[in-house]
């Protein structure tokens, strides 16, 4: 196989590959990241992309499944990426994004020519690039299965995250990966399990197993000679007001602090940002409903401070016409103090909004269905509910996108029977 750092190097002619379609009349193999575009989904789609390579002709490419101006959105993303790239004289700038090219023309051209797509993190195209389930070859997840794209050969496992199965099938084939690899796909496993931590009950027995894999094999830095504690050290490293590279990193807590906390500074989003920076669409049900769910590093109660309830209902109604939702699910989770010089606790809140095709019985349903459901644990934010979008507490915190969506979808298809 091709090193790592041979296989980054074939980046940076994707996008002009998928431009001149033209000139070209071969298979084309696409790995394709979830529309969410959050950190799991862009290291998965670059390793799966190394990690088939060598039973591909032609270099497979790496979708990151949102528009390349959003990446300003994603500091942790960007951090991580740069460095990974840059340690093999690379950068942001090969990757080919989803607006980066034609997709109904690379879907033309894979009808004459032969297209393969490889969807990871996801098991399912998104709503809005449906034209790809014939063309979808295989399959690495680690959400509930959609059961669509039957010709599939699939790999769905449960797991924290969608890069563990990636490292899992890295090990199996290579025995071995890179340095700055390695540290790349330790990554997003350290922030999607709250690194591996038993309370946020996300971490499975292989998400620990990868990470045991990976860690020595990453070139950590020396730890400073100075006697200072580790969350010293990040914190130096956090009050500058850009992190340029994860080189100085001597240690799993220490990377994963700082991408942490690059994840969670969003205050300064506009709430429509906000909204849009971790997104995800579905059509669910028969007749069918637009289902928007957006997932928000940042305490519900911070956010009315910061905005008021009055202008983030209007925010999320807006955000349901522009997106013509039947449903929005806006997540938000976090950590905020408990009164006033409490302590900060982790917690999510969830708001529900409808579009305005779903008439007052349905929403009651679908209201009454998701307070019903075990996996969530709903209770309300506010006293009065009045009209528009409804905000409740979550009780049951381990519950992310990954078990809200089957409830949303569990509820809808319930209102056709």
């Amino acid at each position: 196989m091709k090193g790592f750092g041979l296989f980054v190097k074939t980046l940076a002619a994707n996008t002009a590959r998928l431009n001149s379609l033209d000139a070209h009349t071969g298979r084309l193999t696409l790995v394709l990241g979830n529309e969410s575009a959050d950190l799991d989904s862009m290291v998965s789609s670059l390793a799966l992309a190394y990690a088939l390579s060598p039973t591909i002709s032609a270099p497979p490419i790496p979708i990151i499944n949102t528009n390349r101006s959003d990446m300003t959105l994603r500091p942790e993303s960007t951090l991580l990426l740069r460095t990974t790239l840059q340690a093999n004289d690379s950068g942001i700038d090969a990757l080919t994004f989803i607006d980066d090219f034609d997709l109904t023309r690379v879907v033309s051209y894979g009808r004459k020519h032969g297209l393969d797509v490889w969807l990871v993190d996801h098991n399912a195209p998104a709503s809005r690039q449906t034209e790809l389930e014939p063309f979808v070859r295989g399959i690495v997840d680690h959400h509930v299965d959609e059961n669509r794209c039957p010709q599939a050969e699939r790999q769905i496992e449960l797991v924290g995250s969608c890069a563990t199965l990636v490292a899992e099938r890295l090990r199996n084939t290579l025995g071995s990966v890179e340095p700055e690899l390695a540290k790349m796909l330790v990554a997003p496993i350290l922030i999607d399990t709250s690194e591996l931590s038993s309370t946020a009950r996300r971490a499975t027995d292989k998400d620990i197993e990868m990470v045991s894999w990976l860690v020595p094999q990453v070139e950590w830095a020396w730890p400073s000679a100075n006697p200072v504690s580790t969350d010293s050290a990040v914190a130096d490293q956090e009050s500058s007001d850009e992190v340029e590279s994860l080189d100085h990193v001597s240690s799993t807590h220490e990377l994963y602090k700082i991408l942490d906390k690059l994840k969670g500074k969003v205050s300064h989003l506009s709430a429509r940002d906000l909204l849009r920076k971790d997104y995800k669409q579905w059509t669910v049900g028969s007749p069918a409903w637009t289902v928007g769910i957006s997932s928000i590093s940042y305490r519900l109660q911070k956010w009315i401070k910061r905005d008021s309830r009055k202008q983030i209902k209007k925010a999320v109604e807006k955000w349901v016409d522009e997106q013509k939702l039947d449903v929005a699910l806006v997540m938000t989770h976090g950590k905020a103090k408990q009164g006033k010089g409490g302590v900060k606790v982790y917690g999510r809140d969830l708001i529900v909004a409808f579009g305005q095709s779903v008439n007052e019985e349905q929403q009651r349903r679908v209201l009454d269905g998701l307070q019903r459901s075990e996996l969530l644990g709903l209770g309300p934010f506010f006293e009065d509910q009045d009209t528009g979008p409804v905000f409740f507490n979550q009780t049951r915190t381990e519950s992310s996108r990954k078990q809200v969506f089957p409830a949303i979808k569990a509820v809808i298809e319930s209102l056709s029977i």
